[in-house]
């Protein structure tokens, strides 16, 4: 009598399998509601360019404030251990008629957030200096309010003409760890990032040092 013996996958199955897997991957956190894309998010409420008030350093500084909500999944990496750079970017554009507008200005400002589970604080560091509390909200707080941040020299810009000047804030995706960086390219809950506000500035003379 024969015994029947049950055949072994081809190639075949097995290739569609992988792919299968390799679809649910990729595709189920693309696949999240749009509640789960609006889980973090970050807006920018009030910004504002005025002259220098340091003797010596002609130019103009920038103040802005932001609404910065971090989800779920930064919450928890943060909490984890998993320290997040955060970043104020800042152009200043002149326009040129005959070609595309010139970028007389490029700057960043940088957070680090970071958390101690040995001494259950929260630490952010910036380009001035660093900020420690017991509660993730008085850092947010503190993040969320930007002051004398010096980003146009005098000898930058040319008095008098008009300019366009543009302010974001956004969660720096590439100084993740690796793992977390591919995990962010297909999960919508690692973004965190503010449209670019726009708005015209002249530079004049007036409360120059």
């Amino acid at each position: 009598m024969k015994h029947s013996q049950a055949s072994l996958p081809t190639w075949k199955t097995w290739t569609r399998a992988w792919l299968l897997v390799l679809f649910l991957l990729v595709a189920g956190p693309l696949a999240k509601p749009a509640r789960a894309q609006q889980d973090s998010y970050t807006r920018i409420t009030a910004v504002k360019l005025e002259p220098s008030k340091t003797a010596g350093s002609p130019g103009w500084n920038l103040a802005a404030e932001f609404d910065i909500k971090l989800g779920q999944r930064l919450l928890d990496a943060v909490n984890r251990g998993l320290p997040l750079q955060f970043a104020v970017d800042f152009k200043l554009l002149r326009e040129r008629w005959y070609w595309v507008d010139q970028e007389a200005v490029s700057s960043t400002y940088t957070y680090n957030l970071s958390y101690n589970a040995l001494t259950r604080t929260y630490r952010l560091v910036t380009p001035t200096g660093t900020f420690n509390a017991q509660r993730l909200e008085d850092v947010m707080e503190n993040m969320a309010k930007l002051s004398d941040w010096p980003v146009i020299q005098k000898n930058q810009v040319v008095l008098g003409e008009p300019y366009t000047a543009q302010i974001r804030f956004r969660l720096v995706l590439t100084e993740l760890p690796k793992p977390f960086q591919i995990s962010a390219l297909v999960n919508s809950e690692w973004d965190l990032y503010s449209d670019w506000l726009t708005f015209d500035f002249t530079p004049r003379r007036e409360g120059l040092k």
